[in-house]
């Protein structure tokens, strides 16, 4: 289980994703991509990852990180890398997310500058919040850019 994409000869389609993730969850992957490209108008850039990482989706806004996504056998894993102002700011929201960002918010180590969050989203139960909390955790590292409104 978490078994997560390596081999580096082949990368995978979003289908063959979609089906390492399996359902539930891997709706949840794609809901969540949704959001990354409605909100903030970008595509992820596919990276092979290393030895220990296998690959990933990272979403990146004038080339620094917003999010990255791993799929994996039955689930998958975002990273969320807040800044202290950030972290700070969603500490300050601790009993707005469910359980599984909660404990990634009071548990992940801290560095001087904030935290790097691995989120992995595996519950059939949770999943669906579990997106909607990284989803705010995204919002609070960084703001969507403003719609252009257009006249007719």
């Amino acid at each position: 289980m978490h078994e997560r994409m390596m081999d580096k000869s082949t990368q995978p389609t979003d289908e063959d994703m979609l089906n390492w993730i399996g359902q539930p969850i891997a709706e949840e992957w794609t809901a969540l991509r949704q959001f990354l490209a409605q909100t903030y108008a970008i595509a992820p850039i596919f990276n092979s990852g290393g030895k220990k990482y296998g690959w990933n989706l990272q979403y990146r806004i004038s080339g620094r990180p917003l999010c990255e996504m791993y799929p994996e056998q039955g689930s998958f894993t975002a990273l969320v890398i807040l800044g202290k102002v950030e972290l700070d700011q969603a500490l300050g929201r601790l009993d707005t997310f469910g359980s599984i960002v909660r404990k990634a918010l009071v548990e992940t180590p801290r560095f001087h500058d904030g935290c790097w969050m691995y989120i992995r989203v595996a519950e059939p139960q949770t999943c669906h919040q579990d997106v909607q909390d990284i989803e705010e955790l995204i919002l609070i590292k960084r703001k969507p850019p403003k719609k252009k409104i257009t006249s007719d």
